[in-house]
């Protein structure tokens, strides 16, 4: 499963956001619209289907729980973490310990990022853009580096 696109939204006075048709369309029929919202790493929210949390979860429960900075990490993934669903308008709501990290604005974006959706407050999302792209022929090669082991990797 891979969400795809992104979308300009507006958050209302009750904390809801209205989900694209787009990407709704884009979710698991038999999730039946329900999902798990949470602070991501980087500085936004972020929606996994239920079945794409559950392998999360999996992958932070095989962290060695005695270790701080591992039990950090784990407790850093969970922040805000909140089971959503959709309402009739397909509207879910962000709770409010979760709106500060969008900086209070209404203006969200919703950016479809491989198996999650991610939850921008527009302007620091412009921002994050801006510094992101400054070095991105670096990070290319990076990425093209790590690719390129993996590859390597498989053949063997």
């Amino acid at each position: 499963m891979a969400f795809r696109g992104q979308y300009d939204c507006t958050m209302d006075d009750k904390g809801r956001i209205k989900m694209p048709a787009a990407l709704r369309k884009q979710f698991p029929a038999e999730e039946k619209g329900a999902f798990m919202i949470a602070k991501d790493i980087e500085d936004c929210l972020v929606i996994y289907p239920m079945k794409e949390w559950e392998e999360q979860e999996a992958k932070l429960m095989k962290l060695n729980q005695f270790d701080p900075a591992l039990r950090q990490f784990a407790s850093a993934m969970m922040i805000g973490l909140t089971e959503v669903q959709f309402d009739n308008a397909d509207r879910f709501l962000v709770q409010r310990s979760l709106t500060k990290y969008l900086g209070g604005s209404k203006d969200v974006v919703l950016l479809g990022r491989f198996n999650r959706i991610q939850i921008w407050d527009a302007a620091k999302l412009e921002q994050y853009n801006n510094g992101g792209l400054a070095n991105i022929k670096e990070l290319a090669q990076e990425a093209a580096s790590y690719i390129d082991k993996l590859e390597a990797k498989e053949k063997q």
